[in-house]
């Protein structure tokens, strides 16, 4: 088990700008970072990372989620407030017989994915398929 510490991430900015994601609680089952630089606590950007375990008979999949929130802020009479939110899901399902070079494929099919101009057009601009 890893202990937890500050996890840096560059922004999607022309010049990337590395982000800082301070632990905010931790546990074993679900530990979530925020990025704190706003100072206004709901336009924290958090990030969260749940884990569960195979349990033999009951369950035989272990599973990491991972969720993104980037909270957008507007001030409306003096009142800060939250406007929308952007979010994001991982859900990455391993069986509990996959070998360390299947977890390894799909972790670098998933990272691959994503940074393929396909899936980067749908994700991020908007730009379905056809």
């Amino acid at each position: 088990m890893a202990q937890a510490a500050a996890i840096t991430i560059n922004d999607g900015q022309a010049t990337p700008v590395a982000t800082t994601f301070s632990p905010e609680s931790v546990t074993p089952g679900l530990s979530s970072f925020a990025d704190r630089s706003t100072g206004i606590a709901l336009a924290f950007r958090r990030l969260r990372i749940a884990n569960s375990f195979a349990k033999g008979g009951k369950s035989v999949v272990n599973r990491c989620k991972v969720g993104i929130e980037i909270p957008v802020t507007t001030l409306v009479s003096g009142v800060t407030s939250v406007a929308y939110t952007l979010r994001a899901n991982v859900d990455i399902i391993l069986p509990d017989g996959a070998t360390a070079a299947q977890r390894n494929d799909l972790y670098a099919f998933l990272k691959n994915a994503l940074a393929n101009a396909l899936v980067q057009g749908a994700a991020r601009d908007l730009d379905p398929l056809y």
